[in-house]
């Protein structure tokens, strides 16, 4: 469960990071799975596919009791989902890293996505440094979704991006005007960070030597057609904190 202060930095920040929230015990579970999965190890890296296909991690990242109790506090327990994405950054040694100049949303329904995210969660298997592929957000640039989607609530659907002001400025609409820059979630193994469906983010190239294996679990509200119906002038009105 998070505490009061943690409560507030998460809906000042749009984002919190849980230190060591996944134990050793379990990390290392997962890397046994996910490199029998691959019929290979890390010290191999000739044998490294292009591509991670088909692995499901045992337990499923999003069904740890932690973040199910998390999901169900911030929520009231109408979020659902948690799942696990799995999402492989392989080493690119040779190119020079640079800070992604914009990210995305997660919180509308497109992409693949048919319902208003909510909240997410992304881990590491690794550690990681700079430049590691690491998840990159622009801290508290949920306000900036807020206050467009509050403008235009009918965008909630994705036809932002049928718009001229998309065309000049494109994923900037929602990071442009960040409070801060950009930053990457370089981060111990186990160490998790959780982030509002309205967070602009986005992945980044490993110019390092380790691979980068993230999961990655998002949830949703039960009664979507209501989030969508209108947009509350509190951002946190779908929430329970």
């Amino acid at each position: 469960m998070l505490s009061s202060d943690q409560i507030e930095s998460f809906k000042a920040d749009g984002h919190l990071i849980l230190p060591s929230f996944v134990s050793s015990e379990q990390i290392q579970a997962w890397r046994d799975q996910f490199w029998g999965h691959l019929g290979c190890t890390i010290d191999e890296p000739e044998k490294w596919p292009e591509k991670v296909k088909g692995f499901k991690p045992d337990p499923i990242f999003g069904d740890l009791p932690g973040l199910q109790s998390i999901a169900g506090q911030v929520g009231g327990g109408h979020f659902n989902g948690g799942g696990c994405g799995v999402a492989v950054r392989w080493p690119q040694t040779g190119e020079e890293w640079a800070m992604p100049e914009s990210g995305h949303l997660d919180g509308y329904p497109g992409e693949g996505c048919q319902a208003v995210l909510l909240v997410g969660a992304t881990t590491y298997l690794y550690d990681t440094e700079p430049g590691g592929g690491n998840y990159v957000y622009w801290p508290a640039s949920h306000t900036l979704a807020h206050r467009y989607f509050r403008q235009y609530p009918d965008r909630i659907e994705g036809t932002f991006r049928e718009t001229p002001e998309w065309d000049e400025r494109g994923w900037g609409i929602f990071s442009d005007d960040s409070p801060e820059p950009a930053r990457e979630f370089a981060a111990r193994a186990g160490d998790v960070i959780l982030w509002h469906g309205w967070l602009c983010h986005s992945g980044s190239s490993n110019v390092n030597k380790s691979p980068r294996v993230g999961f990655f679990a998002r949830w949703t509200h039960d009664d979507d057609a209501m989030v969508r119906e209108a947009i509350p002038a509190d951002p946190w009105h779908h929430w329970a904190i």
